[in-house]
């Protein structure tokens, strides 16, 4: 170490079981690295590297750790909001006082009663307090839920109870069992509902997982019985669940504490755990918008495990309302994608009678409907240059306008805004004709190979003319190029890759007030389907195959965007000699397929759909020379560690 570094910020890193304690010296743009497993032992220390926009922070040749493939955080949504008590039951919960303390917003009529003794609870729980809300969702997605009239809802957290009344008074179910661990707070607004035949109340949590399977039973749920066919739809039980917090509540390796209880929710429909032990249940769960990014992406670059897990294990997720900030800048994809899903759904909308209530419309539904019933032809996504929906064209027309209007167009400094902004249309737009004209060229190539007689020579040129121009292509540029294809492949496949592209209908918007603490929520509607008889196999009695396909995705995700054969084998060697000539559903280009010999058109883990992850799976078990489990993650594991011990020495 060298003299002068007396002050540190530490921070640690987690990656799977391991964790990277990172000192850095104030002032210096060097940083120590301490590699540690799951019980805090080092494993290699120190890394010291140099922090540039053009390295990486570990100049390990290890794929997995690698920077540069780990999208860039968002910025942390603000936790501090404003409370602003606009409908009864806020008014309410606001009057216990639990939620003013440390908070800033517009006070209800009625102030918190000044007590010592205010009823305790979790603060940070969010509840629906807006009856218009709960009364539109009816009326939206009402046909789709009037099969479960009737039945038995497993209610978890209730809260303050309106959407738990609501969904009651609309069903009349013959038997409601909500847990809510904060019955001493809730229990005043819950009275109204507990009045009615069949319903309880139990005070125990409903997110663990003993005190859910303690009401899983005939005492509590007397009318659900273990089915003869475990994958057959029941409909007898509805699940729902408020998993909103604010802020949000992190856990373990999860940003929130709802993204981990979404997954295991998922997951229980694999092994059949949980409520799903009775069948595939619906659930209707309320979360944050912003933790529905990841969960139901609407673009390329959030597709991750959670989502590949989304399509292999359920029918449908739909949103069925949220704040209109799930649309996050952060990622995006070009617009002509964003208008063509949206028409298709609006289309789709048409087609089932599906009618948006007023106010709930998203800013491009009521043209999307006016140009459906008058069949305006949509743009076809991938035709023309793309178009960006970048930060900055706002402030430009702001200063066109203020050019037009006010004496200020002299000013110096405006005339300087201006032609940086016009440098970067300029810029945009140039680039954004390269990688149409890159993606044209590939795309031509594929539609050489599809034709039935295929002219052999017209082929190999423009092949080797679109290897030559891309192999100019500069890095930065290459990088851009393939977000760009592989948004547009997800959606123009013979069926679009992304659960949110084959939306029913769009999601009605809300408004922060609408709940307490303030903040924009969703409603995800997720009906589980039969999962492929592989994914079954887990434990110690069978194949393993369900616990080996979760190994392999979580090694082929760590490079979601780097071509699949070289992936495979670099966690078992010869792995795509036998998988890759027999994966039919991988090289049907008609389908989805991939090109395996054409530059940046190779299988990626990330545009990978259902029947290809499962024919995947299939191809790997009937491999002779596959690893046993144990051995696959003994290998993964030693791998791991050999490369972070061989890595080159950094550079200075």
């Amino acid at each position: 170490m060298k003299r002068g570094w007396a002050s540190f910020s530490r921070t640690r890193i987690y990656h799977g079981s391991i964790a990277i304690d990172r000192s850095r010296p104030t002032g210096h743009s060097f940083h120590m690295f301490t590699v540690r497993n799951n019980r805090g032992r080092a494993l290699f220390s120190p890394l010291r590297l140099r922090v540039s926009p053009q390295h990486s922070l570990f100049s390990s040749t290890c794929r997995r750790l690698a920077i540069e493939e780990v999208p860039a955080a968002e910025p942390e949504p603000k936790t501090e909001l404003t409370l602003q008590a606009k409908w009864p039951i806020a008014e309410q919960l606001y009057a216990t006082g639990l939620y003013h303390k440390g908070r800033k917003g517009t006070k209800p009529k009625k102030p918190p009663p000044k007590t010592r003794s205010r009823v305790k609870g979790d603060q940070t729980r969010v509840n629906i307090v807006s009856d218009q809300l709960c009364d539109d969702v009816f009326s939206y997605i009402g046909s789709s839920l009037e099969r479960h009239r009737g039945c038995d809802i497993l209610d978890i957290y209730p809260g303050a109870g309106l959407w738990s009344s609501k969904l009651h008074e609309f069903l009349q179910p013959r038997s409601h069992v909500m847990l809510e661990p904060d019955v001493k707070l809730y229990r005043s607004f819950l009275q109204p509902l507990l009045e009615k035949p069949g319903t309880k109340l139990i005070p125990k949590s409903g997110i663990v997982w003993p005190e859910l399977n303690s009401v899983l039973t005939p005492e509590f749920l007397p009318h659900q019985v273990l089915p003869d066919e475990p994958d057959a739809r029941n409909d007898t039980l509805l699940v729902t669940a408020n998993l909103a917090f604010q802020p949000k509540r992190r856990f373990l390796g999860f940003d929130s504490i709802a993204t981990l209880v979404l997954h295991q929710f998922i997951d229980a429909i694999r092994t059949k755990g949980l409520f799903q032990r009775y069948g595939n249940i619906r659930m209707l769960l309320w979360v944050r918008t912003d933790d529905n990014m990841s969960f139901l992406p609407r673009n390329i670059q959030r597709r991750k495990r959670q989502s590949i897990d989304n399509g292999l294990l359920c029918e449908w997720v739909q949103e069925v309302c949220g704040g209109e900030a799930s649309a996050s800048k952060w990622f995006m994809r070009e617009d002509a994608l964003d208008q063509a899903s949206l028409w298709e759904a609006a289309k789709r909308m048409r087609e089932a009678g599906i009618e948006t209530p007023r106010g709930r419309f998203t800013s491009g539904l009521p043209r999307a409907l006016i140009a459906v019933d008058q069949g305006e032809p949509y743009p076809i996504p991938g035709e023309l240059p793309p178009e960006f929906q970048r930060s900055y064209l706002g402030d430009w027309a702001e200063l066109k306008a203020k050019d037009t209007y006010s004496s200020a167009s002299n000013d110096e400094d405006f005339q300087r805004g201006m032609t940086l902004y016009e440098w970067r249309a300029s810029g945009d737009a140039k680039r954004a004709e390269r990688l149409h004209r890159y993606y044209q060229a590939v795309e031509g190539i594929v539609k050489l190979r599809q034709a039935p007689n295929p002219n052999t020579k017209e082929l190999a040129e423009a092949t080797a003319k679109y290897e030559a121009d891309m192999a100019r292509v500069p890095k930065t540029l290459v990088s851009e190029f393939l977000t760009y294809k592989d948004n547009l492949r997800s959606y123009r496949r013979h069926r679009p890759l992304l659960m949110w592209d084959k939306r029913a209908y769009e999601p009605m918007t809300v408004q922060d007030t609408e709940f307490f603490p303030n903040v924009e929520c969703s409603l995800l509607d997720i009906q589980p389907r039969t999962p492929h008889p592989l994914l079954r196999q887990t434990g110690p009695k069978s194949s393993r195959a369900s616990e080996t396909f979760g190994v392999i995705m979580a090694l082929l995700m760590q490079q979601a965007t780097h071509p699949l054969g070289p992936a495979l084998d670099s966690f078992w060697p010869g792995a795509s000699d036998y998988i890759m000539p027999r994966w039919t559903t991988g090289l049907d280009l008609a389908r989805g397929g991939f090109a395996e010999d054409l530059r940046y058109w190779e299988a990626t883990p990330r545009l990978m759909g259902s029947e290809q992850w499962e024919q995947l799976l299939e191809l790997w078990m009937e491999w002779p020379f596959h690893p046993q489990f144990h051995e696959l993650i003994g290998r993964t594991s030693d791998d791991f560690n050999a490369k972070m011990d061989d890595a080159p020495p950094p550079e200075f």
